[in-house]
Formats: C-alpha cells, structure tokens, sequence
C-alpha cells in the first residue's frame, strides 16, 4: 500500500491537472467565444439605430432576415469596438474634444482617451478585412496593425481589402508588409499592393515597384507599377520609366508616358517625343500630354507634326500641349 507521502503526492498531481484542464478549457472558450458585434451606419445616433432593428425584428422573425432587413437600411454589421472607435473618430473630425465627446456618447472620459491615443491599435478579427474599404479608411490608424496582418491571409477578399484599406490610410508602418505582398500569387492583388504603396509614398518602395515594373509577367500589375512610381515622383524612377515606355503592352507604355508627365524631368522629353509615334493612338496621346506638362521647347516641332496624327484624340492632345508650352492657341 502506499505511504500517506506518496497518497498525499499523487493528490496534489490530480489537483494540478484538474487546475490545468480547467485554465486549459477556459483559454479555450474565451477564444471560441464570439465577439459582441452591433450595427453601425455613419452619422446615425443610437436611437435611430435601435428604431431601426426594431422596425426590422418586427417584420422578421429570424437572425439572418434580421440581418438582410439592416443591411437593406444601409447597416452593417461589425464588432462593437469598432463601431466604438468610429463614433470617436467621427465626432474628433467634428471638432469635438474629449470632455465633449465623453458627454456625447454618456461615457467616461478613461474610454474615450483609450480610443483616441494616437498608439491605439484595434485587435486582429476575422471581419476586418471583409469590411467595405471605405469604412476600414474610417478606421484609420488604430486598423493599420490587424490589416497588415490580414495581408496574409488564405481568403483572398481579405488581402484585397486589407492593401486597399492601407493604401487609404497611407500609414508608413504599411510599407515593409506591402512590399512582402508583392509577391502574392493573385495578380489582382498585387496591382492593389502596387497601388498601395504608390499612395503611401514611401521612398522604400523604389525599388521593389521598379522590380515590378520591370519583372511582373501581368501587364496590369506593371501598369500599376508605373503609375505608382509616377505618384512617389522621385528622379531616380525616371530611367525605368523611360525604359518601360518599350514596354510590348500599350498600357504599360501609356501609364509610363502619364508618370514622366507627372514628374516633369527633361530627361524624359526626347523618349516622348519618340513615342509620339507609337503604334497605339493610347500612347501617343499620353505622350502628348505629358510634352505638355514637362513644357520643353524641344517638343515643340514634333508635336506640331502630330497635329497631323490620323486619330482626332491624338490630334486635340497635340494642340491642348502645345497651347501648354508656348502659351498660343493651337488648332487641329
């Protein structure tokens, strides 16, 4: 028989690992435990909320038709921190302080700090992503952490959402987790990720976008990469933009005219002025307007020569660059 030693050892294991499962179990049904999620629509107040989901409950008897009658209303549904942190954000872009805003939604002034401290960051959930991007833009900041995470996500609406929303928000903490995106295996998503990191603007995104540019095998992602680099207008982008203006697909070369245009180096005059002749009427228009707005005296011959261009656009963007430059009205 065992010792009162060894009865009172194997008691105290027993108690262990019934303490164990029990913290074990409880970790378990705070994670599988849904978050409080509550109806949200801009600039509406509660009352009108609740009148709402009232007029709704009483024509519907279920969860779901509930929910069709709200989203009809223009309602959508997210987790109530969320909807929190935007009824904040909306009254702050009204000019309201914090004392004002603690009033407004019967608050306490320690809630509303929380949602209004600039290192606020809102915690991962699975509807992040599948938000409207306008409403994510919203959010702004406090989401920048959970969307960076979303960009890996398996659903591929989630990563869509998640670059567009970021692109929006325009946070350089975006940058690093963008540029890993590049790589993504859906070339729709990639051109959002392009266009991201376009609007952001980072320098960091140089190279990578000239990669792009350069490397990507969809013509789209590489037009997007284009205007991107348009957007950053930094003169070390010049050269591969120059370079892209040979690219085989006309809106490639197009986006990249568009882009020289933009940043106004005169490096690009003499390539523009050669892809005046491009076979696409695309192409030579863009390349006419960016002559225009780069207004170098050396377009001037060339693009009095296109005013003879079989295509009508081609001709009225020739006479529009011309005024540009030399300040003269210039006809057809």
């Amino acid at each position: 028989m065992p010792c009162m030693a060894d009865r009172l050892k194997l008691f105290a294991i027993g108690l262990l690992t019934i303490c164990l499962m029990a913290c074990s179990l409880k970790r378990v049904w705070y994670r599988l435990r849904p978050q409080d999620m509550a109806w949200y629509q801009q600039d509406t107040p509660d009352s009108v909320v609740r009148s709402d989901l009232e007029a709704c409950r009483s024509v519907a008897n279920d969860a779901r038709s509930i929910g069709h009658c709200m989203q009809a209303k223009g309602y959508l549904l997210i987790p109530q921190t969320e909807r929190e942190l935007l009824r904040v954000k909306s009254l702050q872009d009204e000019g309201f302080n914090e004392e004002e805003i603690a009033v407004n939604l019967d608050w306490n002034k320690k809630k509303v700090k929380r949602f209004m401290n600039e290192k606020y960051d809102l915690s991962h959930t699975d509807s992040l992503g599948r938000q409207p991007v306008d409403v994510l833009i919203s959010i702004g900041k406090p989401a920048v952490k959970p969307l960076t995470g979303a960009l890996k996500d398996n659903d591929p609406l989630v990563r869509r959402h998640a670059a567009e929303a970021l692109g929006g928000i325009k946070d350089p903490r975006a940058v690093e987790p963008l540029i890993a995106a590049l790589k993504d295996s859906d070339s729709l998503i990639r051109r959002h990720v392009v266009k991201a990191l376009g609007k952001i603007g980072d320098l960091r995104a140089i190279k990578p976008l000239i990669a792009v540019l350069n490397e990507d095998r969809e013509s789209h992602v590489r037009m997007s990469a284009a205007e991107a680099l348009g957007w950053i207008e930094e003169p070390s982008v010049v050269d591969p933009l120059i370079s892209a203006l040979k690219d085989e697909h006309w809106n490639v070369r197009s986006c990249s005219a568009k882009a020289l245009g933009r940043i106004k180096d005169p490096r690009a005059v003499a390539p523009l002025v050669s892809a005046l002749k491009d076979d696409d009427a695309t192409v030579r228009g863009y390349a006419a307007d960016a002559l225009g707005e780069i207004k170098d005296a050396r377009a001037v011959a060339p693009l009095v020569a296109t005013l003879k261009d079989k295509n009508r656009y081609v001709r009225k963007k020739a006479a529009r660059a011309l005024t540009n430059i030399t300040g003269k009205e210039s006809g057809e």
